[in-house]
């Protein structure tokens, strides 16, 4: 059986961002991606999490936790107020399997 080719996290984290760079002027408000142009520098973000239930849900199927993540991207809250996620895409570290699903804020 071939070895899985895997993204490391730091890789899959800016893999998450460029797929976020790429899509988030056509999928965010012009108000929130706005925003996000504004402040990516100073508060920008990935978080990667497990995937939860509505990623299961919306997919159909059951999610590898070692193979499939949620990155969560958006800005850090600013005096105590909450961070913002602006987008949530599910990714898998297989560096050569296409599964990409974004929610994007506000859809």
């Amino acid at each position: 059986m071939q070895e899985l080719e895997l993204w490391t996290l730091d890789e899959l984290c800016d893999h998450a961002f460029d797929i976020f760079e790429e899509l988030a002027a056509e999928n965010l408000s012009a108000e929130d991606y706005t925003l996000y142009q504004q402040h990516y520098e100073s508060r920008g973000y990935v978080d990667l999490a497990i995937p939860g239930e509505d990623w299961v849900e919306m997919m159909m199927q059951d999610l590898e936790p070692e193979l499939h993540y949620e990155a969560q991207i958006g800005l850090t809250g600013e005096n105590g107020d909450a961070d913002i996620v602006l987008a949530r895409i599910l990714l898998s570290r297989e560096k050569y399997e296409s599964l990409c699903h974004a929610q994007w804020r506000g859809q």
